[in-house]
């Protein structure tokens, strides 16, 4: 009997009050726009991908002119009258260096040593 008296009463409130149904309303194409266009400013603006790129990795001290590099700034030191300091760098560049610093003549490269070109791996984005 309870539930007759409830289904009664939810059917009476349901007639009276029915109003037609739409799926969207009349605004439904504008409000699918406005979505779409937010979903599309959210999409990534720029496509990135890994390049290899090539680096020449050059030795301070024995590249293919470190004996004359190390020459040139010895001499020049020695004219300047700053105190004799060892280079760091050492090799090659460190003998030339001696060598302009002591006014010794200029013995040119012993060790020829390639510079070593080396990949490496960025990204483009366009």
């Amino acid at each position: 009997m309870a539930f007759a008296l409830f289904f009664l009463a939810n059917m009476a409130v349901l007639l009276v009050d029915s109003q037609s149904v739409q799926a969207h309303g009349r605004y439904y194409r504008n409000y699918r726009n406005h979505h779409y266009r937010n979903y599309r400013n959210r999409l990534p603006s720029r496509y990135c991908y890994p390049v290899t790129k090539w680096i020449v990795a050059q030795d301070p001290a024995d590249h293919p002119q470190a004996y004359a590099d190390g020459y040139r700034q010895g001499q020049n030191h020695a004219k300047k009258g700053k105190t004799y300091q060892p280079r760091t760098a050492g090799g090659e560049f460190g003998r030339g260096f001696d060598d302009g610093f002591y006014d010794r003549e200029f013995a040119g490269q012993q060790r020829i040593i390639p510079n070593v070109v080396k990949p490496y791996i960025t990204k483009q984005c366009y």
